[in-house]
Parts: structure tokens; C-alpha cells; sequence
């Protein structure tokens, strides 16, 4: 019970679990589809962890006659929250990403390259992120409309919140807002996190824009998991995702992400609101991912989005 409330405390405001130094899972093949062999589509530098119970992030296409994929793409980029982390049966087609691509026309493909533990850095440096672009890059640049990324969904950021928490909220340098708003040291850790994601969000897109200025990029909010559940660690969420005035931290993770949205032009789906007061109902037994609601709450946001976009008729 000790560990397991500890752990708790740590991943209370990261909506992707696990630690960044662990090996993670790369995307393939599905069972129901044959692998691509489209040279556009480089291998993910991730390796994979095959004593993980958490599941691989999977690869669904329909490759044509001469081996290249077919069809329109819906790339899924973030952490577990796409890789379907908390869906029953560790199923990922439960997860907000398989929710989404069954409401896409059937003729679409997915690429989920969610890998459980990444932050903001490691999407960059780790390889799924030259994976998504390769593939905008080579399909929307062809000949071929009718091969082009349609849409790609991000979500991303909770993990960077996760040192802080293993350094200072563990060792109880920061045990609480109110004390840890008192400690210069832990007012500069949340204060570093958050100016080291915002440049880390804007370089991911940009660098999918580069790719294709009109590629359609739905950016997702994040969620706190304990809001309405523990009263001490939803605090430290709440501080942590929307900020609070008159402290050091009027805006929070969530601010950025609201406004790098509203800088690079792209879809913004509001997730954070429908998860207020909401852990019992939407949150799993882990009691840091969507449960089966949760993530079906999830993709009705981003498929009204979607709907908005013109992406989904």
C-alpha cells in the first residue's frame, strides 16, 4: 500500500505512465494486416520491452500491390494515453486512438506511434516523431491524394512533469502546494518543467507543419486524474495542469498547450473539463489512466473535432 500510493503521488499530474529511462515498446504490425514494406517508413528507434504487460503501440495499414501503404493515414503521436494504457484487457483498440480510427471511414490506416513513459524530449529524440513526419512528408508530397496523413492527434506532457515528483515530492522536500510554494527550490522545478516543455511543444509542430503546412494536427489537452478523488493530490494537479493565481504559476501545462495551439493554427481538443470531478466515474484502477469511459470521453471530443475539421463527414 505504501509503494503503491507513492506511486500515486508521483504520476499525479502525468496522464502517461512509467519511467523515461525504461526500454519502451515500438510500433508494429498488427496481426489482422500485412507489414508495410513502404520504404518511407523507418523503423522507431524504441526498443521493445517483451516483459511489459503494457501494450505495443500497433501498426494497422492495407498495403496496395506494389507493397506501399493505401489509403488515407490517421497518426496517433504521444504517450500511453495513445498507446490505450488503462483500457480493459490491456486492449489498445479500447483506447482513445482505436476509438477514433473506427469512427474514421473504413478505408483509413493507423500508425499509433504512443509509447507509454515518453515526454516531450524523448518524442523528439527518440525516433516516432521523424517516423510521422517521413510518412507526411512522402504521401502528402506524392502524386496521390488519395494516400495522404488526414490527421494526426498529440497529446504529450504529463511525463514531464514526473522528475519532480520522484526527486522532490518522494523524498517530501515538496510534500504539498502549500509547503512547496514556500520552497525556492521547488517553485524553480515546476518552474523549469514548464519552460522547458513549452519550446519542446512548439518544436514538434513545427516540425509536423514543415511537413505539410495543411496537415490537420489535433492537440489535446490534458486531464487530472484525481480531480474529485483525493483532495492532496488533486491540488497538486490542478497547480501543476492549470496553474493558480497569485502565486508563481498563473498558468500551467494546460496554458501552453492552449497557446501553442492557438500560435501554430492547429485543432485543440479540450479534454481537461470533461475529466473535473470525474475520477471515479473515469479513471482505472491504476488510478492515473482513462478507464474504458474515460477513454471513450476522450474520443468523443477528439471525433467532434474531427467532425469540425471536415476529417469525419
Amino acid at each position: 500500500m505504501r509503494y503503491f500510493v507513492a506511486l500515486a503521488v508521483v504520476l499525479a499530474v502525468a496522464s502517461g505512465c512509467g519511467s523515461s529511462d525504461e526500454p519502451q515498446a515500438s510500433p508494429g504490425p498488427a496481426s489482422s494486416s500485412p507489414p508495410s514494406s513502404s520504404p518511407a517508413s523507418p523503423p522507431s528507434s524504441a526498443t521493445p520491452d517483451s516483459s511489459s504487460a503494457i501494450p505495443l503501440a500497433h501498426l494497422r495499414v492495407t498495403p496496395s500491390k506494389d507493397g506501399h501503404i493505401s489509403g488515407p493515414l490517421y497518426i496517433a503521436l504521444g504517450d500511453s494515453l495513445s498507446a490505450g494504457v488503462g483500457a480493459s484487457g490491456f486492449d489498445p483498440k479500447k483506447g482513445f486512438v482505436g476509438l477514433v480510427h473506427d469512427a474514421l471511414p473504413p478505408q483509413f490506416a493507423l500508425l499509433n506511434l504512443g509509447v507509454a513513459g515518453f515526454d516531450s524530449r524523448e518524442l523528439i529524440e527518440k525516433g516516432e516523431l521523424e517516423r510521422a513526419t517521413t510518412e507526411i512528408k512522402d504521401r502528402n508530397g506524392d502524386s496521390n491524394p488519395d494516400n495522404d496523413v488526414r490527421a494526426v492527434t498529440l497529446e504529450i506532457g504529463g511525463n514531464d512533469l514526473l522528475d519532480i515528483f520522484f526527486n522532490f515530492v518522494l523524498p517530501g522536500r515538496c510534500p504539498s502546494v502549500a509547503e512547496g510554494l514556500q520552497k525556492p527550490e521547488c517553485v524553480q522545478q515546476l518552474r523549469n518543467a514548464l519552460d522547458n516543455y513549452e519550446p519542446n511543444l512548439d518544436k514538434i509542430l513545427n516540425t509536423l507543419q514543415q511537413a505539410d503546412p495543411q496537415l490537420n494536427i489535433f492537440l489535446m489537452t490534458l486531464y487530472n486524474p484525481f480531480s474529485g478523488a483525493s483532495p492532496v493530490l488533486d491540488e497538486l494537479g490542478e497547480l501543476s495542469l492549470e496553474g493558480r493565481p497569485d502565486t508563481p504559476f498563473p498558468e500551467g501545462l494546460q496554458d501552453i498547450i492552449r497557446r501553442q495551439a492557438q500560435a501554430h493554427g492547429v485543432h485543440l481538443v479540450e479534454v481537461y473539463p470533461l475529466f473535473e470531478g470525474k475520477a471515479h466515474e473515469y479513471i482505472a484502477g491504476d488510478t492515473i489512466h482513462p478507464n474504458d469511459t474515460g477513454y471513450r470521453v476522450i474520443a468523443d471530443a477528439v471525433i467532434a473535432e474531427m467532425r469540425a475539421a471536415g476529417v469525419i463527414e
